[in-house]
């Protein structure tokens, strides 16, 4: 496993190769790997062991054109210009062209654009959305520590790197399910439901 900075070329290469990459976000460290392709997904869940029909988000940096992929109302899009980059994950509904890992079916695909620069430019600097989910083992408590990440996938030949970092916040991302007509809280972190509704409907001031 190589250490690396979000500045190495080999963090993208990674990435690019379709392997898995650990890096840390705001929250907690994540895995990763580029969101089209099948191989590098299925990579994704055996190095967790993870069910592979458990959606894994999107993430993104600010460039990517979520319109080209995802469907998105008004407030969809309110609720975006305002809370991301932050700590919150859309769950909206995907068109035909978005890659089948990232609804596995379902057309509904969770969006996160991360508040924390270092990776918000990283992302910035790839040609690909990626797929990441908590660095850990599938049921084991999530963790902001690049040391605990370090020990848990050193070992482990389907993580190829790992970022070295901190993490911002403990907390969670929030998880707002915009699919339907108005948002339903699926788990609520720093950003809470009440002002994400006032959001949606353009009532905040």
């Amino acid at each position: 496993m190589e250490i690396l900075s979000f500045k190495d070329k080999e963090a993208k290469e990674i990435l690019e190769e379709g392997q898995v990459l650990a890096l840390p976000t705001e929250t907690v460290y994540g895995v990763g790997v580029r969101w089209d392709s099948p191989s590098a997904y299925s990579r994704l869940c055996d190095a967790k062991k993870r069910r592979p029909t458990k959606p894994i988000a999107v993430m993104t940096g600010t460039k990517f054109v979520l319109d080209d992929f995802f469907i998105l109302n008004e407030g969809t899009k309110r609720v975006i210009q305002r809370f991301l980059p932050g700590p919150l994950t859309v769950l909206v509904k995907a068109k035909e062209n978005a890659p089948e890992q990232t609804h596995l079916g379902t057309f509904v695909a969770g969006i996160r654009i991360p508040g924390k620069p270092e990776l918000l430019d990283f992302l910035n600097s790839l040609p690909f959305p990626l797929q990441v989910t908590s660095a850990n083992i599938s049921g084991q408590p999530a963790t902001g520590s690049f040391e605990e990440v370090k020990r848990i996938f050193q070992d482990n030949p389907l993580v190829e790197g790992i970022v070295r970092g901190t993490c911002i916040s403990s907390i969670p991302t929030t998880v707002i399910d915009c699919t339907g007509e108005t948002p339903e809280i699926i788990r609520e972190g720093e950003i809470k439901l009440v002002d994400i509704i006032k959001t949606y409907k353009g009532e905040e001031k």
